[in-house]
């Protein structure tokens, strides 16, 4: 009998990744600033290095390379309201959101917010691997502002920049073209997995 699709699932396997590792990033005392801002920073950091190693990325979210570093735009769209966070309803019974006012680079008023975990993450749906790098991830950025963050993305050979470079601002990072994998990791390898992961996706959802 033949394998049809299944309906996209809210908490299908790429989507738990994703609220777990939120979960894992603003829990209690593993960041000093869990804005919106830096979220994205991290996610895009632990997918590129994961993908770097292994050719496949952690969450399997698609990156723009925006002025101040890679945006996951359909998340970035599905959380943002006007000028408000709003997580859809499963991931609310996770976070509280607090919500603080700054000023941006033009001077003006502007709102940001900080993500904070209810609970622990549960990471039993990630490897030790990608556990390892979002270990390392959040200890670089343990103390870093989202400006320090925007910083580090924008660094020479990183794949917002080379994105930027090739295409321009507001383009998708391309993780084959714009991540530099190790030495272990072909481009072909790499095109092979992502193709493989892709048709996975299309038969059972994401």
């Amino acid at each position: 009998m033949a394998v049809q699709a299944l309906n996209k699932n809210p908490q299908t396997m790429n989507r738990k990744k994703i609220l777990e590792a939120i979960v894992f990033f603003t829990q209690k005392k593993k960041l000093k600033n869990p804005s919106k801002t830096m979220i994205y920073k991290l996610l895009a950091e632990i997918d590129f290095r994961h993908f770097a190693e292994t050719g496949l990325p952690i969450t399997n979210l698609k990156y723009e390379a925006f002025k101040k570093g890679p945006v996951p735009r359909s998340f970035h769209n599905e959380i943002t309201k006007g000028k408000e966070l709003v997580f859809p309803e499963d991931f609310q019974d996770s976070f509280d959101v607090q919500s603080f006012d700054f000023i941006n680079e033009k001077g003006e008023k502007s709102k940001g917010f900080n993500i904070v975990a209810r609970r622990s993450p549960d990471l039993k749906i990630f490897s030790p691997r990608q556990i390892r790098i979002m270990e390392e991830v959040a200890e670089i950025y343990k103390t870093a502002t989202a400006k320090d963050a925007s910083k580090g993305s924008h660094e020479p050979g990183k794949p917002w920049s080379i994105a930027v470079q090739k295409r321009g601002e507001g383009s998708i990072i391309d993780l084959l073209d714009d991540v530099q994998l190790y030495k272990s990791v072909t481009k072909e390898l790499a095109s092979e997995k992502l193709k493989e992961k892709e048709a996975m996706i299309y038969n059972y959802g994401e």
